[in-house]
C-alpha cells in the first residue's frame, strides 16, 4: 500500500462526462468545500478523476480518499468512513411523455432502471437490482444515459444530485441534454422529467481503505466537525 504524502490530500472522484464526451467540471460548492478544507486543514488537496469502479478500486489499494461515497454494509468491510458531508439525493430521471409516477421501490417492478456500475442507491435498493427491476449497467456519461432513455433501452435513471430546485434542475438538464432533439428545439417542452420523489436521501462521505494509515482521516474528520458546528458545511450545499 502507498505511503501517503501527509502534506497532501489526495481524492478520488467519480468523472462526470458531457455530450462531447468531456469530463465535466468540479461543481462550484465541492470547489468551495475543497477551498475550505484546504484552509482548514493546511493540507493540498489533489483531485484525481476516474470511471467510478476504479475510484473504488484505487481507494482500496491506497492510492487516496474517495469523496461522495455512501456507506453500505459491504462497502464497511473495505473503508473506513468520515463525518458525513452532505445529503445526497437520488432522483428518478425519466422521459415526460410516459407520465411515470414513483411513490416506492414497488412501483419500479419491471422496469428497467440505469445504474452506474459499481454504484449504490442504499441497501434496500441495491437489494432488488435484478429482483424486482432490471439495471441497465452505464458509464459516468451522464449523455450516453440521457441517449439511452430517450432511444427507450431504459426506463429511468438514478440522478445523484443535493439539490432540491427540481424546475431549475429539470430546465437545466433538458437544455443541456435535449438541444438536439427536433421535438424540443421547435417547441421546448422538456423531453426529459425529474420524478418528485427521490429514491433515497443518503449522507455521502469521504472514505479510505480500511488497511491506511487514519492520521489524515482524523485531521479531516475535525475540520468536517468545525464546518458542521459553524454552519460552513450548511451554507456550501444549501446552493
Amino acid at each position: 500500500m502507498p505511503t501517503p504524502n501527509t502534506n497532501t490530500l489526495t481524492v478520488l472522484m467519480a468523472e462526470q462526462r458531457g455530450d462531447r464526451d468531456q469530463v465535466l467540471p468540479l461543481t462550484k460548492n465541492v470547489i468551495q468545500l475543497f477551498n475550505y478544507l484546504e484552509d482548514t486543514t493546511k493540507l493540498k488537496i489533489e483531485v484525481r478523476r476516474y470511471p467510478w469502479r476504479r475510484v473504488l478500486h484505487n481507494a482500496e489499494n491506497g492510492e487516496g480518499f474517495i469523496f461522495g461515497i455512501y456507506k453500505t454494509i459491504e462497502r464497511q468491510q473495505i473503508y473506513s468512513f468520515s463525518e458525513p458531508v452532505y445529503s445526497d439525493k437520488i432522483w428518478l430521471m425519466t422521459r415526460c411523455e410516459d407520465h411515470l409516477n414513483y411513490n416506492g421501490l414497488p412501483d419500479l417492478k419491471g422496469k428497467t432502471i440505469g445504474i452506474v456500475q459499481g454504484s449504490s442507491a442504499g441497501d434496500e435498493f441495491d437489494s432488488q437490482v435484478n429482483v424486482l427491476f432490471k439495471p441497465e449497467y452505464n458509464t459516468s456519461s451522464l449523455a450516453g444515459r440521457f441517449s439511452k432513455l430517450y432511444q427507450k433501452r431504459m426506463d429511468a435513471f438514478l440522478l445523484y444530485d443535493p439539490r432540491t430546485n427540481l424546475k431549475e434542475m429539470q430546465k437545466e438538464f433538458n437544455q443541456i441534454y435535449a438541444t438536439d432533439i427536433d421535438e424540443y428545439r421547435k417547441k421546448k417542452n422538456d423531453i426529459f422529467c425529474i420524478l418528485p420523489k427521490p429514491i433515497n436521501v443518503i449522507d455521502a462521505h469521504f472514505a479510505m481503505s480500511i488497511r491506511g494509515d487514519k492520521a489524515l482521516l482524523e485531521k479531516l474528520d475535525r475540520a468536517l466537525q468545525q464546518a458542521r458546528k459553524s454552519g460552513e458545511l450548511d451554507r456550501i450545499f444549501s446552493k
